[in-house]
Formats: structure tokens, sequence, C-alpha cells
């Protein structure tokens, strides 16, 4: 499935008119926010913790090349290889010469949203590796040929039946022992339970759990102080992807670190709360080194690829850098009304929603990304649910800003710009298109005025037989005429 950020319009408007996606979305994001709600609504002084959480992220990003390599320092010393990718391509290169280094022929894949962003896979494949993706919701994409369509539910797009069909289609075609004893997947139905689907992926990924000569995950925290990586999941799967397999090779983008395990657990009080509703992930990993030598378990061998990709420009903007506080709960998603109607794949990269179209607006080539900050009602919704206070909408503004800065405004623009500026010229201009065009039938017409053009095909335009502002003075009259005098009976 090919998406691109380019295509933004159209890929909306396409998802706009799929009712079933619709529906879909609307049955997992409230449920999300339900579980979020219940969860917050138990939290004691969350306020406090959110408050807690934001201040460690923001430490972080202000000390952020004093703790990255004090980072490298502790992880070093705790047998960690650490390495330094500038962008995606080069962390391709790092990553698929480690395992090529180790001989690797299966590679497993925890859940990880910074490879998916580097496109992790195709590079490994091409270099002759089977590589599978061992959560559940990204399995079930990987199988579809799609990317992932949330930062948390990879495969909130699809329902039960969808995936039913999936599994009946394409396991039986995938020549997996670890299916013998199951019945035929070629027979599910598509009534087929949760509980079910999820046994017929457990055992399909099982066995290559125990073949893994490779594991890749990506990062939730890494602790400056200690050297350790932090992975949180609710599955096992990243547990089983750092243990089993030999080596273990975690990719992290380098705004993820923290201060001090202090820090970390201010983090992690807020982040499952906010993202499934829940006190703490059912596992979280704490791994500092490879497997010592009187541990039974664990990689013999780790690495940790630091990724920059775009991150420090973005950490030189005094306005924007705040998008590099998120820690990707997702709830910021499941509240956005254009979410909600358009689902992931239409912003046409990995990550989506408010946040996405933040980070691949800042991340990617400006050209492919004008659209993405358009696409948002700066509705403030994003805002409010984000428990560590990143104000989405102002950022939306700024990337606005930066758009219209590199294209130009054209005439309409240099027009309004001029008569902003000249109040007087204003009213005149104003009072020239009510007097000719009260109905906005002639002026979006005209060169120079697309995006007006645009806005009255979409949506009834106002009319502008009346000044706003004597409108309002004969609302405030009527409402001074019909209001009743107040008394007060307790006055003497």
């Amino acid at each position: 499935m090919e998406i691109n950020p380019r295509d933004f319009r159209e890929q909306s408007e396409k998802a706009c008119h799929d009712a079933t996606l619709r529906a879909v979305l609307d049955h997992a994001t409230r449920y999300f926010q339900a579980k979020r709600g219940a969860a917050l609504e138990t939290f004691a002084d969350r306020e406090t913790h959110f408050a807690r959480a934001r201040a460690a992220r923001l430490a972080a990003l202000s000390r952020l090349p004093e703790l990255l390599e004090q980072l490298e320092q502790t992880a070093t010393a705790a047998g960690t290889r650490v390495h330094w990718a500038a962008d995606a391509a080069q962390a391709r290169e790092i990553i698929t010469g480690i395992a090529q280094d180790c001989g690797a022929k299966v590679v497993v894949k925890g859940k990880s949203m910074v490879t998916e962003e580097i496109a992790l896979n195709p590079a490994l494949e091409a270099a002759g590796m089977e590589v599978w993706e061992t959560d559940l919701g990204e399995f079930i994409v990987q199988l579809a040929g799609e990317p992932p369509s949330h930062i948390i539910a990879p495969c909130i797009h699809k329902s039960r039946a969808d995936v039913a069909a999936l599994f009946r289609a394409k396991l039986g075609l995938l020549g997996l022992s670890g299916l013998d004893g199951l019945p035929g997947q070629e027979n599910l139905s598509d009534a087929a339970s949760i509980p079910e689907l999820t046994l017929l992926a457990r055992k399909a990924l099982r066995e290559k759990f125990l073949a893994a000569d490779l594991g890749v995950t990506g990062v939730n925290i890494a602790v400056a102080e200690t050297g350790s990586v932090i992975l949180v999941e609710n599955e096992g799967n990243i547990r089983m992807s750092t243990t089993c397999p030999p080596v273990h090779v975690a990719v992290m983008s380098l705004e993820k670190v923290a201060a001090t395990l202090e820090d970390a657990a201010d983090i992690l009080r807020v982040l499952p709360r906010s993202a499934t509703g829940q006190k703490m992930s059912s596992y979280v990993s704490v791994l500092t080194g490879p497997r010592r030598p009187n541990e039974q378990d664990g990689a013999r061998e780790t690495h940790l690829v630091i990724l920059d990709n775009g991150r420090s420009e973005v950490l030189a903007e005094p306005i924007l850098r705040e998008a590099l506080l998120c820690f990707r709960c997702g709830a910021c998603l499941n509240s956005c009304p254009v979410y909600q109607t358009i689902g992931g794949h239409a912003y046409g990269s990995v990550y989506s929603g408010p946040i996405g179209a933040l980070l691949s607006s800042l991340l990617l080539p400006a050209q492919d990304t004008r659209d993405l900050p358009f696409g948002c009602t700066l509705c403030g919704a994003c805002k409010r649910t984000c428990p560590l206070g990143i104000d989405h909408p102002r950022l939306m503004l700024r990337l606005r800003e930066r758009v219209c800065q590199s294209s130009g405004t054209g005439l309409a623009g240099a027009a309004h710009s001029f008569l902003a500026l000249h109040p007087l010229f204003y009213r005149l201009a104003v009072g020239a298109a009510r007097a000719v065009d009260p109905n906005l039938d002639l002026l979006p017409r005209l060169p120079g005025f697309p995006g007006l053009a645009n806005f009255v095909d979409t949506r009834q335009p106002p009319e502008l037989k009346k000044p706003f502002s004597a409108q309002l003075l004969r609302l405030r009259k009527k409402q001074a005429r019909t209001k009743k005098p107040h008394t007060n009976k307790g006055d003497a």
C-alpha cells in the first residue's frame, strides 16, 4: 500500500467517504478514550504527575547534547555498542551491517515507530533476511502490506472480520510449521473471536522467536544515568525479541533520553495511563547491557542506534521544539475529530493525527508535507488531552506560517496583508466588495484567489450585505432592550 503526504488532500477526501472506516475508527477511539478517562479519574494528583513528566522531558531537551554523551558513556560501560545515525539511510546501513556481521537469517522486531520511520524492513529484506513484526497489530498490517495507522494501535482501522479474512488468506501461504495442530485457518469465519485470532498469530510467531538470530526494538526511554533502555508493552513480544535472539539492536530517536531513573519513573507513571488506560503496562523491561556471565537469558550482544533524522534542526527552533516532548501515548489521535474521520493512512506518513502532522512536517521534506498543518480544525482537543501539555494548535499555526513564507502568499495574501495594516483602506475595500459582490459570487473566481475559491466550493459563504460591526451593534442594542433590570432584594 503506497501512501504519501503529498496526497493528503486526495487521501483525506477518499477516507471521508469510507463509511466502514469511520465506523471502525469511531468504535476504537471511543474505547481508548473511555479507558483513558477511567484511568485518569482514579489517578490521584494527576496534574502534579503530568507536570513532573513534562518537567522531566523539558529538562532532557534543555540538556540533550550533554545527556546523549553521558548515555553513550554509561551504555558503553555496561557493554552496549552505541552507534550514531545522522539520517534514515545511515541508520539502515548500520543495522543491516550489524545483521550481516552476526550472520542473521531471521529477524524479529518488537513494535517500533522509529524503525517504520527509517523503512528498516525493506532494507533488511533486500539484504536477504526474513523479517517478522511480532506485535500483533504490526503483524496484521505486515501481512496486509500496509503501514501502521496509529501510534499505539497499528491496525486500528481493521475490524475483527477484516483480520479473520486476512489470516484466512495469508497464514496458510507462509508455510509456518507453528500452525500445526490448529483448526485450519482456511476455515476461519469472519465471526472468529479475538482469542482465536490471537492464538493463530501466537502460533505463527513462536517458531520465529526461537529461530531468530537478531532482535530489533525501539526505545521508550533511555536513561543517561545508567545506560539503560526502557521498553513498555502489553503482549510480551518485545521481551521475547530482546531475550531469545543472541543479538539485540535498540533504535532510539535522540529525544527519548531521560537524565535519571527518577525522571524515567515520572514519565512511566503517566505514559501507560494516557496511552492504554493502565496504571502500568503488562511488561516493563529495563535493559542495561548484554547478558552477564551468571545470567540465564538475554542477548549476548547489544547495540543502541541513536537516530537524529532532522531532530537537531527541530531542537534549534524555539517554538517547534515542543513537538519533541511527545512520548507517543497516542491520546491526541483518539481525541482528534480529523483523525476520527480520516484515520491514519490519509496522512501519508508513519506518524498520523495531530502529533503526526507536526512530526512529519518537521522531519520530512517541506514540499511533501505542506498540506498537513492545514488538515487541522484548531479545536484544541489535542492540547487538552496531551498529558505533557504540548500546544499542538500553536505549533500548527507556526508551521502554516512557514509554508506561507516559503511559497509566497499570492495576490490575495499580499492584498490582505496590506489592508490589514491600513484600517481605512480595509473598510473602503470591504465596502466596495459589499456593494459589488455581497454574496461572494465574483471575487473567488478572480485570478490570485484560489484559496477563497476552494472555501466557497465546500462551504456556505457568509453574506456581506451589512458590516459585522453593524450587526454586532444591533445585537447588543437588542439584548439591552430585552434584558430585565437586576434587583437585589437584600438592598436597603
